[in-house]
C-alpha cells in the first residue's frame, strides 16, 4: 500500500507542476506562481524518491546506503517552507511578502545542514526504503534528526492549516476559497503523520511498539499532501470544470427538449427557424450550443402561446383545481395544466376553430424575468406530465387529463 501512495501522490505532484509550470510561462512576474513551480517540483522528486525501486537504484548510483531518505527529507522540508511563501504572497503586499520569504529560506538552510550534518552521523549498512525510520530509530543521530524534521514539518503545517483557514473565510472567490479549504484540510491531515512519528520517536524510548504505525502514518502524510496538491491547483482548474459541467448539462436539457419541441413543430411547423431533423443528428451537433437551446425554448414557447387558444379550457380548469386541492406545488400545478392544455389542443386543433382564447395557465410561464435554467426545468417537467397523455408523439382525446391528477391525488 505504501508504494502505490507514493506512486500516486508523485504522479499527482508532477502533474501539478506541469499544470503550474504552465501558468508561470503565461505570468513571469508572479512570484508565486514561481514558489509554487519549485514547491511542486520537489513534491514530485521527494515521493518518486520514496518509491522502493528508485530508492534503491539511486542509492546504489550514489553509493551511500539510505541517502535518499536525507534527500527526501530535506525535499519535504523545503517544499513545506515553499508553501508558506506561497501564502505569504497571497495574503501580504510583495515587499512584506520577501522579507517573510528570506527569513523561511534561511531558517530552511539551517534546518536542511542541521539534517546532513546528522545523517552523516548515521552508520546505515542495509537499505530499507519502506522502514528506515523504524529501522534507524534506535539511534540517537536519528532521534534528533527525526526530532527536527519533524518538529519542522509539524509547524510548517500548522501554519499553512491556520493561515489557509484564515484566507478561506475572508475571500468571497468560491474557487479560491475552496482551494484553500483543501489546502487547510490536506495541512491539518499531515499532523495525523507527525503525531504518529513522534509517537514512534518516543515510544521506542519506554518500549512501546505501535503496530502498523509505518502504514498509517504514510496514509495520513499522503494523503493530506495530496489534498494541498488539490488545494492549490483548484483555484484554477475549477472553474473550467464548471463550465464544462454547464456545457453537459445543457448538451443534456437539449438533448432531451427535442421530443416536446417536435411535438410542437408537428402541430405548429412556422415555429422553427429549421426543421427538425433526424435526432441523431440533432444529438450530435454541438456547435452553438446555448444559442441552439435558447432558440429550443422560445420556440416550444411559441408553440404552447399558438395552441392554447385551441385548448379545452373546461379540461385545464378541472386540472389546475385538482392540482391545487391535491396539495401539488406551483411548479408541478403549471406543468399540469400546461401539458394538460397541449394535449386537448393536439386534440382539437385538426377539427376546431379557437375557442379558449381568454385562457391563462397559472403562474409566469415564459415570462421576461425567468432565466433559461428555471425554463428548461419547467418545460422538461411539463414534457414529462404531457408523455402521460399522448403515445409516443401520438394524440389522446380530452379524457388524457386522468391520467396526471389520479397520479396526483395518490
Amino acid at each position: 500500500m505504501i508504494t502505490f501512495l507514493h506512486v500516486f501522490c508523485s504522479v499527482a505532484a508532477w502533474i501539478g507542476f506541469c499544470y503550474m509550470l504552465n501558468s508561470y510561462r503565461r505570468n513571469r512576474d508572479d512570484p508565486a506562481l514561481r514558489y509554487l513551480c519549485v514547491t511542486f517540483a520537489l513534491s514530485g522528486t521527494s515521493f518518486t524518491l520514496l518509491i522502493p525501486a528508485v530508492w534503491i537504484r539511486l542509492d546504489s548510483l550514489i553509493g551511500v546506503p539510505n541517502i535518499t531518505a536525507l534527500l527526501a527529507s530535506s525535499g519535504v522540508t523545503c517544499l513545506v517552507f515553499g508553501q508558506q511563501i506561497t501564502l505569504q504572497y497571497w495574503n501580504h503586499p510583495p515587499a512584506v511578502a520577501r522579507r517573510k520569504a528570506r527569513a523561511r529560506i534561511a531558517l530552511c538552510g539551517l534546518t536542511l545542514a542541521a539534517t546532513t550534518i546528522l545523517f552523516a552521523n548515521l552508520e546505515p549498512s542495509i537499505r530499507h526504503p519502506e522502514d528506515f525510520s523504524v529501522y534507524e530509530g534506535h539511534s540517537a543521530y536519528y532521534f534528533t534528526y527525526l526530532l527536527i524534521y519533524i518538529g519542522v514539518y509539524t509547524s510548517g503545517e500548522v501554519i499553512i492549516a491556520r493561515t489557509s483557514w484564515k484566507s478561506a473565510k475572508e475571500t468571497e472567490n468560491p474557487h479560491l476559497r475552496a482551494g484553500l479549504q483543501f489546502l487547510a484540510a490536506g495541512a491539518t491531515l499531515t499532523l495525523g503523520y507527525s503525531a504518529i512519528r513522534l509517537g514512534n520517536l518516543f515510544g521506542s524510548l519506554f518500549g512501546l511498539d505501535f503496530p502498523h504505525r509505518n502504514e498509517l502514518s504514510w496514509l495520513f502524510g499522503n494523503t493530506g499532501a495530496f489534498l494541498t496538491i488539490v488545494g492549490f491547483t483548484f483555484p484554477g482548474w475549477a472553474p473550467r470544470l464548471q463550465s464544462a459541467y454547464d456545457w453537459c448539462v445543457r448538451f443534456l436539457a437539449h438533448h432531451r427538449l427535442y421530443s416536446l419541441w417536435a411535438t410542437m413543430h408537428r402541430a405548429v411547423p412556422e415555429i422553427a427557424l429549421s426543421p427538425p431533423g433526424r435526432r441523431i443528428h440533432d444529438f450530435t451537433t454541438v456547435r452553438e450550443l446555448e444559442y441552439r437551446l435558447y432558440r429550443r425554448v422560445i420556440e416550444i414557447r411559441d408553440g404552447q402561446l399558438a395552441l392554447l387558444p385551441h385548448a379545452d379550457c373546461t379540461a385545464v380548469l378541472r386540472a389546475e383545481a385538482f392540482a391545487r386541492k391535491s396539495g401539488l406545488s406551483e411548479g408541478a400545478i403549471r406543468s399540469v395544466t400546461a401539458a394538460v392544455a397541449i394535449s386537448t389542443a393536439l386534440d382539437r386543433l385538426p377539427t376546431e376553430q379557437p375557442s379558449c382564447s381568454d385562457l391563462r395557465l397559472p403562474g409566469t410561464t415564459g415570462s421576461a424575468d425567468s432565466d433559461l435554467d428555471s425554463e428548461v426545468a419547467e418545460l422538461l417537467a411539463t414534457w414529462c406530465e404531457l408523455r402521460l397523455l399522448i403515445p409516443s408523439g401520438g394524440r389522446r382525446g380530452t379524457s388524457g387529463p386522468a391520467r396526471p391528477l389520479d397520479r396526483a391525488h395518490h
